[in-house]
């Protein structure tokens, strides 16, 4: 039988910053793309896809937000 392991609210928190940081980091990613790209069509999906990790971050930091309340 397989014992399910509970995170801490520490480790919570880590894998919250983590998945936090990832997230920022697809924007950059993606934005550098869209602006290096010469074809419009190229350049308009990755501001959109962009658009959408950016929602990401914010739904990231609420975690953390969240997170860290639950912490304290």
């Amino acid at each position: 039988m397989n014992a399910k392991v509970l995170l801490t609210s520490e480790e919570i928190l880590k894998e919250f910053q983590v998945i936090l940081a990832l997230e920022e980091k697809a924007v950059r990613v993606y934005r550098q793309l869209a602006e290096d790209s010469e074809d419009t069509q190229i350049k308009s999906i990755l501001e959109e896809i962009a658009g959408e990790e950016a929602m990401h971050v914010s739904l990231a930091r609420e975690l953390v937000r969240l997170a860290k309340e639950k912490k304290s």
